[in-house]
């Protein structure tokens, strides 16, 4: 699913062309991607205007004028996508083999109607995406459940080392642990690991204090840079205008198992952890 980069990019989009939009209505053509109380929802909704757009994690949040938020979450195969009232679009999610210019289509299962003629549509061609309205008390629960994000201040060097000392989790799947810091996923845990020199199924309390530095770095740098590059386009992440993120251009090891590396030449492997597969090199990471 979209991580930190691609979200932040669709998140930067929506909130560009949907603050001060009034939601005149809501259509729920698929009610079962509305968590919660539908007849809530809507009550809450319909006539409140999206003051911002933020995010935490892999989701995004509308919050409203009424102090009510909407918590948006992706998933697979999830598109955020907006179109004005001059037909501009922007946003994002999985690339639909459909004209976005002839919206809706059969996958925009929760469609938002905007007092000024513009609509968000939430498509979904798997449907495991939703959207749930909230109270702020119900947020801070659910945005709880992160660990830090790793481009903010709470995201410290010292917290990194002293998580990383108390787990004997292999590495690279331990950066996945949305508890231990939010929005990494398997691109960009592999990325890091490269980075840093670091193979990803070494031990995290194994590694020394001056490669968790290394490592801690790499990760907010590789993020800054695939945020300005706008995300990977993998097979799951496109914007509203189809566009693939430039980042895929600039991947060392996701996606490139059999394919020389970078540095050294040595062909670099793949190896099963958990259910995903990690793209690493032999020589260059230990």
């Amino acid at each position: 699913m979209p991580e930190l980069p691609e979200v932040e990019t669709i998140k930067l989009e929506l909130n560009e062309v949907l603050k001060n939009k009034e939601i005149k209505a809501v259509v729920l053509n698929l009610p079962k991607q509305v968590h919660g109380d539908r007849k809530n929802f809507l009550k809450n909704v319909v006539g409140a205007k999206i003051k911002n757009v933020r995010r935490r994690a892999k989701t995004i949040i509308f919050e409203l004028s009424n102090k009510k938020f909407l918590v948006f979450h992706l998933k697979m195969t999830g598109q955020l996508i907006y179109r004005g009232s001059g037909g501009k679009l922007a946003g994002g999610g999985h690339p639909i083999k459909q004209d976005l210019k002839n919206l809706p289509n059969k996958f925009s299962h929760v469609i938002f109607n905007f007092f000024d003629g513009s609509n968000l549509f939430f498509n979904d061609t798997r449907q495991f995406g939703w959207v749930k309205m909230v109270e702020e008390k119900e947020l801070a629960g659910m945005n709880a459940e992160y660990g830090p994000e790793p481009l903010e201040k709470d995201f410290t060097l010292k917290y990194f080392q002293e998580f990383l000392a108390r787990r004997a989790t292999a590495i690279k799947p331990l950066f996945m642990e949305q508890k231990f810091v939010a929005g990494i996923g398997n691109i960009y845990a592999a990325e890091a690991c490269f980075c840093a020199g670091i193979l990803p199924k070494r031990s995290a309390k194994k590694i020394k204090p001056e490669e968790a530095k290394k490592l801690y770095n790499c990760i907010k740098n590789i993020l800054k840079f695939a945020i300005a590059k706008k995300g990977t386009s993998a097979e799951n992440y496109v914007d509203a205008f189809g566009r693939e993120g430039n980042m895929i251009n600039f991947l060392k090891v996701y996606g490139r198992k059999g394919k020389k590396c970078f540095r050294c030449k040595n062909i670099l492997k793949e190896i099963r952890q958990g259910s995903r597969s990690t793209v690493f090199c032999e020589k260059c990471q230990i």
